[in-house]
Order: structure tokens, then C-alpha cells, then sequence
């Protein structure tokens, strides 16, 4: 059975069984061997770079992203789909994406609006969610699928969709697992 998901984390972590017992196959790819010639995402449908990746106090990732950016865009500019997490820290922990993306670190319990109909929005089944921030600027092509429903206010994006090449980048502040309908939808399509 090939491997479907990567989990780019620096240590064992629960995602990985939350993903197995939902019937996907995955593995974590720790920053040595993300970084080692013989590496490839051939054959993975998704990468997924948890949240957290951006604070040191979590993970020690973000290094190993900024220095494999190239390998992760081709990745998605192949077709396959890239989602990032909440960063966890204000410093500009995006940077090695392809797009741009502006984060603030804001962790509060939120109520979701739907701004575009998109697959990626059954990202999370329910009207409220756990977020670690929002993004104040999404970069040319990003669209806007999940915002903070908020009445009076500025809208608090928390989940983008870019199309990259052939694939797409999926960039979200919601600090809980992904739907199961959501990481099929990441892994078929």
C-alpha cells in the first residue's frame, strides 16, 4: 500500500494515529530526512505541516521548511496538495511558501462563515472551531473559503485555498484536526 500523507514534524506526534485510524496511510518525515538527497514526495497525494511549526517552543520544523521550499513547490506544482497549519508565532514563519501569507497569532474559540463554496471548507463539520490566529494578507490568487463569523468587524480570514501549478495550497488557523471528509477530499482529488 503506497503512502498517501506526509506529516512534516520533527518528532512522533498524535496526528499520525488520528490519520491511521481513519483509514489513510501516512507517515511523518522528520527535517533529517526531508533535507537528505534521496528524498521525494513521489507517490505522497498530501503534505501536511501541523500547527505549531513556526514556534520553537513546539517544533524545530521551520528551518527544514525554508531550506527545502523548492523540493515542497514542486511538490504541489505537480498536483498535489500542501495543507499548512497555524504558525504558533508572529515572526514570518510563511516565508517559505510560494504565496504570501500574513499571520497574527490570536488563539480563540471562533464561529465559521463560509465566504466561497469550496470542498476544502468541510475542513471542519461543525459552527464553531479552535483557532491559533487569522491572516491579514492573502497573497494574488488565494482565494478566501472560511472566515470568523464576526458581525461588525473586519472579517478574520482562517482558511485559504491557492492554486499552485497543477495543485494547491491550503493555509488555515484552525487549530484542530481536519475532517475526515476533508483529507479525502485532499488525497482523490
Amino acid at each position: 500500500m503506497r503512502t498517501e500523507i506526509a506529516l512534516l514534524w520533527d518528532k512522533d506526534t498524535l496526528f499520525e494515529d488520528y490519520l491511521i485510524d481513519r483509514g489513510f496511510t501516512c507517515e511523518v518525515v522528520m527535517p533529517n530526512t526531508l533535507s537528505a538527497p534521496f528524498f521525494s514526495f513521489t507517490g505522497y497525494k498530501l503534505v501536511i505541516v501541523p500547527a505549531g511549526f513556526g514556534n520553537e517552543l513546539y517544533s524545530g520544523m521551520l528551518k527544514a521548511l525554508r531550506a527545502n521550499s523548492e523540493l515542497i513547490k514542486d511538490f504541489v506544482k505537480a498536483g498535489g496538495a500542501l495543507l499548512v497549519s497555524g504558525a504558533l508565532s508572529n515572526k514570518n514563519a510563511y516565508n517559505w511558501l510560494p504565496i504570501k501569507i500574513e499571520y497574527v497569532m490570536e488563539k480563540r474559540r471562533v464561529r465559521i462563515e463560509v465566504v466561497k463554496e469550496h470542498k476544502a471548507a468541510v475542513i471542519v463539520e461543525k459552527e464553531e472551531c479552535m483557532c491559533d490566529g487569522y491572516f491579514t494578507e492573502i497573497g494574488a490568487g488565494g482565494e478566501v473559503i472560511l472566515s470568523e463569523k464576526e458581525k461588525n468587524k473586519d472579517r478574520k480570514v482562517i482558511l485559504v485555498v491557492s492554486e499552485y501549478g497543477a495543485g494547491e495550497i491550503i493555509a488555515t488557523t484552525i487549530h484542530e484536526y481536519p475532517s475526515e471528509r476533508f483529507i479525502a477530499y485532499c488525497v482523490v482529488k
